[in-house]
């Protein structure tokens, strides 16, 4: 299959004859409930992030250099739309992520459309699915028309440097800065994030975040602020989150969030808890779950949450396989 995959990217990519191409991705689908006044249970897609395709094309440009190009989108695997509310007829069929990249002993330049990783390394369910008590209020945005550098890692620290060009819509038109620390059990991010106004629509159902609209006042500026850390005793992983942010439009979210969590391996399962608190909406959430992994890239997953705001339990039980 591989083999097969690297012959058609040879054929119709530019200069690919040299490079290594990979297929990647996941499906991920589950039975769930969202915990509002009325709402039934389901069979869904569970996380449209989790459902994706990528391609990755790597050259090795010797020297110790390389460049990658990336194509990276989303699909709903439940009613064939490239994803939430994206019918297969829309343009951007490639919204997600698309971006070529170099890097050399210097770090990394990267351009293209990309998505910020907020704090979810510190989320002990992953930030995925319908259960995310997580703090992400005005950070992990998504930018087009970007360059963004990071540097290399030294003694465990790197940077990520960045600036979107182009503010004609909501997350277009910004700056952001990220300071990592990473050695031994200890992992730590600072998030600084200028954006246009947020358009965070896809989370209010789960009561962890107000609704916005993609029709607020893309002139005005949400500052994004965010700290992490996660420490691994090895028995259990610890971890904690906090972000807050600040915007003038209608409609854009201004508070701040806070989370802990733990994720603790028991042979083939992880058990994962994590408390948030919102202080944007005045909800918390405290959520409980399970994975058990069948092998290195599927797993099952079971979760249970309670959101101050929402009449009943939020929950999911479903699978998850990578490729």
């Amino acid at each position: 299959m591989k083999k097969t995959l690297v012959a058609i990217a040879a054929l119709t990519l530019v200069g690919a004859a040299s490079a290594q191409v990979t297929l990647s991705g996941g499906v991920r689908a589950a039975f769930q409930n969202s915990g509002a006044a009325g709402a039934e249970t389901i069979v869904g897609t569970n996380d449209v992030a989790a459902n994706n395709i990528t391609i990755t094309a790597v050259e090795d440009l010797g020297g110790g250099m390389k460049a990658t190009g990336q194509y990276h989108m989303r699909n709903d695997i439940m009613n064939g739309e490239v994803s939430a509310g994206r019918p297969a007829t829309a343009t951007n069929q490639l919204w997600r992520n698309s971006s070529v990249w170099v890097d050399a002993s210097w770090g990394q330049v990267r351009a293209g459309r990309w998505g910020l990783s907020g704090l979810y390394a510190f989320d002990a369910f992953g930030a995925t699915g319908t259960i995310s008590p997580y703090a992400g209020n005005g950070i992990g945005a998504r930018f087009t028309n970007m360059v963004q550098y990071q540097t290399p890692t030294i003694s465990g620290l790197s940077a990520q440097i960045g600036v979107s060009m182009d503010g004609a819509a909501a997350n277009e038109d910004g700056s952001w800065i990220y300071i990592n620390y990473a050695a031994g059990p200890l992992a730590l991010r600072f998030v600084s994030e200028k954006s246009a106004a947020l358009t965070l629509g896809a989370l209010p159902a789960y009561g962890l975040q107000p609704a916005t609209t993609a029709s607020v006042a893309v002139d005005a500026q949400t500052t994004g602020m965010g700290l992490g850390g996660s420490y691994d005793l090895k028995v259990a992983k610890v971890m904690a989150g906090y972000a807050s942010s600040k915007g003038t439009a209608s409609g854009v979210v201004s508070g701040e969030q806070y989370h802990v969590g733990v994720t603790a391996p028991f042979g083939a399962a992880t058990g994962k808890a994590a408390y948030m608190k919102n202080q944007t909406t005045g909800a918390d959430t405290f959520a409980v779950g399970v994975d058990y992994s069948l092998s290195k890239t599927a797993l099952l997953f079971a979760d249970i949450g309670k959101t101050s705001t929402l009449a009943n339990a939020t929950w999911q039980v479903g699978v998850h396989k990578m490729f």
